[in-house]
């Protein structure tokens, strides 16, 4: 096969970015190859605006339904950079259906769809690939797919979302959470409306797809805690950094057990206070970075651009290349069979836990709140108060010695039915 034929699904601005990368890189990656990779077809609203934009020859067919491309066109690779998940979802389907191979950037329909796209790729022998739905351009996946194949990967801790990265690693600049989400608006990788960034749910979905690739089996969003960065301010920040020589971090967590078969998972998304010798302190701005621990290898760290056209087109097109190179090859599809994957009670992981409260300036107050910890078998490591102004409520800064989540968050809702102490809080785990 002289020819590896493509059809690209979706040309917004990743979609632009990766086609305009494979013509302008044709030559260099026919000679890697061995053959060309030739765009044939593409699929968008206004998809023949976008090719002419583009420069493409009249022989790639324009269609504007792309579930329509994904079961007619004459191709032998799709990729879907549509975003969104039930047309994504139908495209998907009907090119694995057809044994077609797959690349997607689509972390939604991977989070939400894995065991239909797993099953379907399985039954069809068909090829799926999607680098690009994870940290963008930082090749992760691939690492954990074929670099770790002969190791066992034991957990991951992943800053996986730019925007919130940007804004918390600003805050410890003195700048407001508001303005510095307008500085990543304007540098173009936070959305309009930020709120799936804030609340943790990219980073979550993230996550599942990283579950999915190491276990085969689903972790389904909606299933682990998620918690966002919205009740972190600045307060916390400069404390965590002055008094107890941490930063934050919007860290999405796994840890794995039981036997390949039937994995196990502990699964997390949360505002997290991290040791500011800790690779993860040094993650700053819209970067992105996770460090993978593994029986044999031990901890390895991967850092780069999470997010953008050009990270993730990149991360696109080597996905392209690998597939392409496996069909010239006629190599059978490696797809992982879909399994159960079981989640470990999160009550059960053991972690310090950091917790600002405001508080009516009352005598005992403080004993109350110490008694709410005591009475659950949480114990203090330090404790700061704000200084009182004129009897109105003052910030308490509580950071707990290790202990299990449950057990915490018992405590802390005993602490906030107390009288004397706001619904208004903060609470984060302390990474070791």
């Amino acid at each position: 096969m002289s020819v590896v034929k493509i059809a690209v699904a979706g040309l917004g601005t990743v979609g632009l970015e990766t086609v305009r990368l494979l013509r302008a890189r044709r030559e260099e990656l026919k000679e890697r190859l061995g053959a060309e990779l030739r765009v044939v077809a593409v699929a968008d609203r206004d998809a023949a605006r976008e090719a002419k934009a583009l420069g493409l020859p009249a022989s790639v067919a324009r269609y504007r339904d792309p579930v329509e491309m994904a079961k007619r066109a004459d191709a032998d690779l799709f990729v879907e950079l549509l975003g969104g998940l039930d047309t994504p979802l139908r495209v998907a389907l009907a090119a694995l259906g057809r044994g077609k191979a797959l690349v997607t950037a689509n972390k939604r329909l991977l989070a939400h769809a894995w065991p239909q796209l797993s099953a379907a790729a399985r039954k069809s022998g068909a090829r799926l690939a999607f680098e690009g739905s994870v940290a963008g351009g930082i090749p992760v996946l691939r690492a954990l797919e074929l670099s770790f194949a002969g190791d066992r990967v034991l957990g991951v801790d992943g800053i996986l979302n730019g925007t919130t990265n940007y804004i918390l690693s600003r805050g410890e600049e003195g700048i407001a959470p508001a303005e510095a989400l307008r500085e990543a608006q304007a540098l173009g990788f936070a959305e309009k409306d930020p709120s799936f960034d804030l609340s943790g749910q990219d980073a979550a979905q993230k996550l599942s797809v990283l579950a999915g690739l190491v276990t085969g089996g689903w972790l389904k969003p909606g299933s682990f805690a998620v918690i966002g960065i919205e009740s972190v301010t600045a307060r916390d920040l400069s404390f965590a950094r002055e008094r107890l020589g941490m930063t934050v971090r919007l860290v999405a967590s796994l840890r794995f057990s039981g036997a390949s078969k039937t994995p196990s998972a502990e699964a997390c998304v949360a505002p997290t206070l991290v040791p500011l010798g800790h690779p993860l302190a040094a993650v700053r701005r819209q970067y992105n970075a996770l460090l993978v621990r593994t029986a044999s290898a031990g901890d390895l760290m991967f850092y780069g651009k999470g997010a953008g056209a050009g990270p993730t087109a990149s991360a696109v097109l080597a996905d392209v290349f690998v597939l392409a190179r496996d069909i010239r090859g006629a190599l059978p599809s490696t797809t992982i069979s879909p399994r159960k994957l079981a989640l470990s009670s999160p009550d059960n992981a053991i972690s310090g836990f950091y917790l600002r409260l405001e508080v009516l300036d009352r005598p005992g107050a403080l004993a109350r709140i110490a008694d709410a910890l005591a009475r659950e078998g949480v114990s203090i490591a330090a404790i700061h108060q704000d200084q009182a102004a004129n009897g109105r409520s003052v910030s308490v800064m509580i950071a707990t010695h290790p202990s299990p989540r449950g057990l915490f968050e018992r405590a802390r809702k005993r602490i906030l039915s107390l009288s004397a102490v706001s619904s208004r809080h903060c609470a984060m785990r302390m990474m070791t």
